[in-house]
């Protein structure tokens, strides 16, 4: 692991050890939160934590049931679990505001929480995500999720399972992704570190419906009254080939939101941090730099 980062744990509200990575700069008094979507975990922030460091501090999370924090024996993987579980964490801190940076269900958390908790961010970067969702991007992640088996017999053989889900994936980011994506035991071999409890936590059970519909609390109404108060700059990045976020929707958000602009990563999907990794950082630092 690289030096200049810490590997680090806090006990939320109901007892769980979830874990953070935690790149300090001494001289500087801000912090970047970094948010991970569903499956992944926090060190597909790393490449960007060190160029961050250099201006901030920088936590990058691994939500409950996902990285190296702990699985919840009674699957609580709700948005407001996980708004309760960053807020846990903040509290733990020395830092008062934070630069808040989410993908997918990360960003989703970070809207959610910053309704009732607006001071806590001194900007907010969305990544591939709105209040209305495209049906057919869904039903991919959500088909990916249900299809991935728990166990692999190499990292290797987890690579190859992702080049199969990550279409315009960068190959070094990917082997990464796949590198911390599972923990090795000695019996069962390599297993993924997502718990497969936290699916069924998301989606309807039964046969999809489409969109946000098949999500068991699709929040459309309080995520749009999220972004209209928010009270802090926000930047929206949207892959060009996202099936997730469409361009009318991502075009919307930004009329809504107060102080909002939105950036459009080319030859990227919904992994936009993934997909093309310098455009993506690039923005990301580009956006902080003029705050």
């Amino acid at each position: 692991m690289n030096p200049n980062v810490q590997s680090r744990h806090y006990d939320t509200a109901d007892g769980l050890a979830c874990h953070y990575l935690f790149w300090p700069n001494p001289h500087s008094d801000s912090c970047c939160l970094l948010l991970h979507g569903f499956t992944n975990d926090a060190h597909i922030w790393d490449d960007l934590a060190v160029q961050l460091q250099t201006q901030h501090n920088v936590i990058a999370v691994d939500f409950r049931g996902h990285g190296d924090s702990d699985w919840d024996p009674e699957a609580r993987y709700t948005h407001p679990q996980l708004v309760a579980d960053i807020l846990a964490l903040t509290s733990q801190q020395a830092f008062s505001r934070y630069h808040i940076i989410g993908h997918s269900l990360g960003a989703r958390v970070a809207l959610l929480m910053l309704v009732e908790h607006a001071d806590l961010a001194a900007s907010l970067t969305i990544i591939d995500t709105g209040p209305e969702v495209r049906a057919v991007g869904v039903d991919k992640v959500r088909k990916d999720a249900e299809n991935m088996p728990t166990r692999f017999d190499s990292i290797d053989a987890y690579y190859q399972f992702l080049s199969g889900i990550y279409w315009f994936a960068d190959a070094g980011r990917l082997r990464k992704l796949a590198q911390f994506g599972l923990r090795r035991d000695e019996k069962e071999g390599w297993i993924c570190k997502t718990d497969p409890a936290f699916t069924a936590a998301l989606w309807k059970s039964g046969k999809p419906l489409g969109g946000s519909q098949d999500l068991r609390y699709p929040m459309n109404d309080q995520l749009w009254h999220a972004l209209e108060t928010l009270a802090c700059p926000a930047l929206v990045i949207r892959g060009q080939a996202s099936a997730i976020l469409s361009p009318a929707v991502a075009r919307r958000m930004i009329e809504v939101i107060p102080d909002g602009r939105l950036l459009t990563i080319d030859k990227a999907g919904h992994a936009v941090m993934v997909d093309n990794p310098l455009a993506f950082e690039q923005g990301v630092l580009d956006f902080l730099g003029q705050l």
